[in-house]
């Protein structure tokens, strides 16, 4: 076999395996992505939005029945809500459900519920965009880049040019791996092994514990 034949080979070679790579990337990041999305989803829809609208009604004029059903309704959300709210603001939701009940306490100045709600109001716009509005998810929630083909097409670019970028990248890896095998460098590729297999492994160990919260409060839940 001449040594043109054998260079292109070895070329069509790297990039089917470098493509095969990248899919292989792409599917993990994808689910790790798809793994934060649905807590951020259950961040949103099961705590932020509801304490919201409860705490909203937990200061308002009720009558006596509808106000015990709100009181119900806060505690079981926030029942579930002590490892994502910051402290200080836990403990205002408590104090608000201690002047609800009639209990002794300190009670809440108007600047603790403001600064409460302010940080919950945050929190469902910031979650909003990133789950229905951001550009990486296509824009689903914004009407105006559902409707604008133009924001679709760049979307469409840079996400070719994303797949294209990193298939070079990791082409150029296994060309310089199988270069340091050529100079038999085989400390420099087991150095390079071992970090990639720690990497894969911290990765595997963050998703199969954001798997596992997901799964109990869903248990939870039901």
């Amino acid at each position: 076999m001449s040594a043109n034949i054998e260079e292109v080979l070895i070329a069509a070679l790297v990039g089917v395996g470098g493509w095969f790579v990248k899919d292989f990337l792409f599917g993990i990041f994808q689910k790790r992505n798809q793994l934060e999305r649905v807590e951020w989803e259950y961040r949103l829809k099961e705590i932020y939005c509801p304490l919201y609208f409860w705490s909203g009604l937990l200061v308002m004029r009720l009558d006596r029945q509808f106000h015990a059903s709100v009181c119900e309704h806060l505690q079981k959300v926030l029942a579930k809500a002590a490892y994502v709210l910051p402290e200080i603001h836990y403990y205002t939701l408590i104090k608000l459900l201690e002047v609800a009940h009639n209990q002794e306490t300190s009670g809440v100045t108007d600047a603790q519920r403001d600064s409460l709600r302010s940080y919950l109001y945050g929190q469902i716009e910031v979650l909003n965009f990133i789950l229905y509005r951001s550009q990486e998810t296509g824009g689903v929630g914004d009407i105006s880049a559902t409707l604008s083909p133009y924001r679709n097409l760049l979307r469409l670019f840079f996400i070719v040019a994303t797949h294209l970028l990193v298939w070079g990248l990791i082409a150029l890896i296994i060309y310089g791996l199988l270069w340091l095998y050529q100079a038999r460098q085989f400390f420099v590729i087991g150095v390079c092994a071992v970090v990639l297999l720690i990497v894969y492994w911290v990765d595997i160990r963050r998703r199969d514990k954001i798997e596992q919260g997901i799964e109990n409060r869903l248990k939870g839940k039901g």
